[in-house]
Order: C-alpha cells, then structure tokens, then sequence
C-alpha cells in the first residue's frame, strides 16, 4: 500500500515538474490582450519590480505611449502595481528569513562565524540599506 502511495506522489509531482510554464505576457495574450496592453504591462512590471525594491530592475515607461494610447497606459499602471506588491512581499519575506537566520547564530552551518570575518570592513552602508 505504502509503496502504491508513494508512486502515485511521484507521478504526480513527475506530471507536475515536467508542465508547461508560462509567462505573465503569454498569459495577457492567451486571455485576448493587445500587443500594446502586454507591452505596458512588461514596462510596468519592470518599473514595479524596481519601486518594490529590486536594484537589479530598471524603470521603463514610453512616455508616449502612455500620454496618449489608453491600452499602453491601462498595462503599465496594472504591471506597475501588481509587480511592485508582489517584489515588496517578497523582499519582506527575505529580510525576515535573513533576520531569524542572523538572530539564530553567528556561524553558518559551515561553521565560519561571518561576524568574525566582517571586522574592521564599513559596512555602514549596508546595514543603512536595512541588511
């Protein structure tokens, strides 16, 4: 019995490993979306990921098309939310993890104390980023 339980899991988790992803502009295009809406929608999850505190993103936004094509305008504002939300959420959760890490114990589980090795380096600017 044990071992038909643990075929199904794995089959299952086989099926689900080897399914198709696919993008958030693949998806807009699949539910009928214009070009010019996905093209917003990328521009504005760049910009979100940036304001939501990814460093590594850049802000993109056609000016022009967003002053004067409502599709372009209408993506951009949704990408810039939902994308700027779901990086704030996610960086909160990383501080928090990186927190209870740094809580629990100088010593990594390579027994190398990071404290120790961080002496008399600045790392002023880091810990005023919030790290």
């Amino acid at each position: 019995m044990v071992l038909r339980v643990s075929i199904c899991v794995l089959s299952v988790a086989l099926v689900a490993g080897c399914s198709e992803t696919i993008s958030s502009e693949d998806a807009l295009r699949k539910h009928g979306y214009s070009e010019t809406y996905v093209t917003g929608y990328h521009d504005g999850c760049q910009s979100g990921n940036r304001a939501g505190g990814d460093t590594f993103s850049q802000r993109a936004r056609d000016e022009a098309a967003y002053g004067g094509v409502s599709d372009y305008r209408t993506g951009w504002d949704y990408g810039f939310v939902t994308c700027r939300d779901a990086e704030a959420r996610e960086l909160a959760i990383a501080r928090a993890v990186g927190a209870g890490i740094a809580a629990s114990s100088t010593s990594g589980s390579d027994g190398i104390d990071a404290q120790k090795m961080l002496d008399g380096i600045d790392t002023s600017a880091i810990q005023a980023a919030g790290w």
